[in-house]
């Protein structure tokens, strides 16, 4: 299920990029077409994506659709061993690992690739670890009989939708080389599932401390803030 759902967006990325391409060719003015030509696509790197709790070396692909419009996809995985964060196995979550999925569409102000740019983005990001602690056995007339450790499995899912503001500029001569600026406000929701519960609740204590919780849980609805900054190549 963790690659599924990228998938679906990598493919309805490519559907509607061939789609817009092919309803807009015959509309494009020789400026357009210019625009078109020398840079159809971007590809890119999210360096903040690695310092994040939920850390992903994450890449991103834009597809240009005449001189204003532009579908982006990224796609990014992480595993604990390269967490800044969290990196012990003896911490309360083990063999942590990070997908994060986003689709977006710009529309830039001024004709792309460069300028600023409005922009509607929807996120999926998905945590999966076991879970470490100890559970008391037989507790249930008050002193537990015995205590052992547990590892379960558990995993977040997070859903949001952003609406963003940003720029894209050049950092070469040849407008190749860019950098890409945003920021913007959300909403985002989560679910967490603890696949296998431990036996009793009487007595029940995590292992070992988490600086920043990838599994916290909200039940409703919050307000998301989506920033960042990529590097890319313009083709």
């Amino acid at each position: 299920m963790k690659p599924f759902s990228l998938l679906f967006l990598l493919g309805l990325f490519l559907a509607l990029s061939q789609s817009a391409r092919s309803q807009q060719t015959s509309s494009f003015s020789i400026s357009d077409s210019k625009v078109e030509r020398n840079s159809s696509w971007v590809v890119k790197f999210a360096p903040l994506s690695l310092l994040d709790p939920s850390n992903t070396i994450q890449f991103g692909l834009e597809r240009f659709m005449g001189s204003h419009q532009s579908l982006q996809i990224e796609a990014g995985y992480g595993r604990q061993s390269m967490n800044l964060w969290q990196t012990s196995q003896e911490s309360r979550y083990s063999n942590t690992e990070n997908w994060r999925g986003r689709a977006e569409w710009r529309y830039y102000w001024k004709g792309g690739p460069l300028g600023s740019y409005l922009a509607i983005e929807g996120l999926y990001k998905q945590v999966t670890a076991y879970e470490n602690g100890t559970v008391g056995i037989g507790c249930e007339t008050g002193q537990c009989q015995y205590y052992q450790r547990f590892s379960s499995p558990i995993a977040k899912r997070v859903w949001a939708g952003h609406l963003k503001f940003g720029r894209q500029f050049p950092l070469s001569p040849n407008n190749r080389l860019v950098a890409d600026f945003y920021g913007g406000l959300g909403v985002r929701w989560n679910s967490v599932d603890r696949t296998i519960q431990p036996d009793s609740y009487y007595y029940y204590q995590a292992r070992g401390y988490t600086l920043f919780d990838p599994f916290s849980y909200t039940p409703y609805p919050r307000i998301s803030i989506s920033y960042g900054i990529k590097f890319g190549y313009a083709f």
